[in-house]
């Protein structure tokens, strides 16, 4: 498979697989526990725990740069490409979130919609970075 096809269809396999798994993880299952106060003290939960395995596995991905087979300017380059598409992604992430959170017209449900987007693009960005991950083994 050509390097631009794996890097096309890499983050399809990661995400279709385990999907159920992940929604749990996300925090869905928070409202099974009660109330409204104990979903909301779950889901901060998760999101502190979500973000902290994004910033380890980023990490990660980083480590396994530096010591790429590749040229050191390659190593270099992609490695700034990883810190900069980081940097976005939180921006994005904001911006996407508040907009979710908006979307509940301010009920109560706001803090909500925006920890599950938080969940969920955290795990759609760390599934990238996996990918990033495994193009550097090859």
């Amino acid at each position: 498979m050509h390097l631009l096809q794996l890097l096309l269809f890499l983050p399809l396999f990661v995400f279709s697989s385990g999907a159920l798994a992940q929604r749990a993880i996300s925090g869905e299952d928070c409202f099974s526990l009660g109330g409204q106060a104990d979903a909301r003290t779950c889901l901060e939960k998760r999101v502190l725990d979500s973000d902290v395995a994004l910033k380890d596995t980023e990490e990660d991905v980083l480590a396994y740069v530096r010591r790429w087979d590749d040229t050191p300017e390659n190593r270099r380059r992609v490695h700034a490409y990883v810190l900069s598409s980081g940097k976005q992604y939180l921006r994005y992430r904001k911006e996407q979130c508040e907009l979710q959170a908006a979307l509940a017209a301010g009920g109560t449900g706001g803090s909500h919609r925006r920890f599950l987007c938080i969940l969920e693009l955290n795990e759609q960005r760390m599934g990238y970075l996996q990918s990033v991950k495994e193009m550097t083994k090859r």
